[in-house]
């Protein structure tokens, strides 16, 4: 029995030592998107995450980020930042320019899938600290849990990447 015990101890040990290493485990960051819906009615805020764009006057209004223009947005997240596995900066190399990056837990793709077909021709958006940063138009189903911020100059996209990971 001592002789089990002691492997078995080195692979928790080692399981632990990979795994608490890594930014967000999948299993660790399972989010009720119903608890955050509920929570956005409450408080009257949009918790960080990306929303569709309603086409009549419901929802909450909110002005995109440096322009005139008013949205407004249902406040039932499509997805919300605990479920992002990865959001980074990443250069645009045929533009010069970068772009946020962010990668959904696998268990959320499904979830990204349907939203975006959903949404073909349509826009949705991407609320930071309730405030809407960009509102841009599906053009196709996203299978692989992928998304971008981009329009914004790196200094701008570093400080919604902090504001987004906080």
């Amino acid at each position: 029995m001592k002789r089990l015990l002691f492997p078995m101890t080195v692979s928790i040990v080692l399981i632990c030592a990979v795994n608490c290493n890594s930014p967000k485990s999948d299993s660790s960051n399972h989010v009720d998107i119903e608890s955050v819906y509920k929570q956005n009615l409450k408080d009257s805020t949009l918790a960080t995450g990306w929303y569709y764009i309603l086409e009549n006057e419901t929802g909450f209004k909110r002005q995109l980020y440096q322009t005139e223009k008013y949205y407004f947005i249902d406040p039932e997240p499509i997805l919300v930042k605990d479920n992002f596995q990865k959001v980074k900066i990443a250069p645009d190399f045929h533009q010069e320019r970068y772009f946020i990056a962010i990668s959904t837990y696998k268990k959320y793709y499904d979830r990204w899938a349907e939203a975006t077909e959903k949404s073909i021709g349509k826009q949705i958006g991407f609320i930071v600290d309730d405030q809407l940063i960009t509102a841009p138009m599906v053009n196709m189903k996203i299978t692989d849990g992928q998304s971008s911020i981009s329009g914004y100059d790196k200094k701008v996209l570093e400080a919604f990447k902090k504001r987004i990971e906080k």
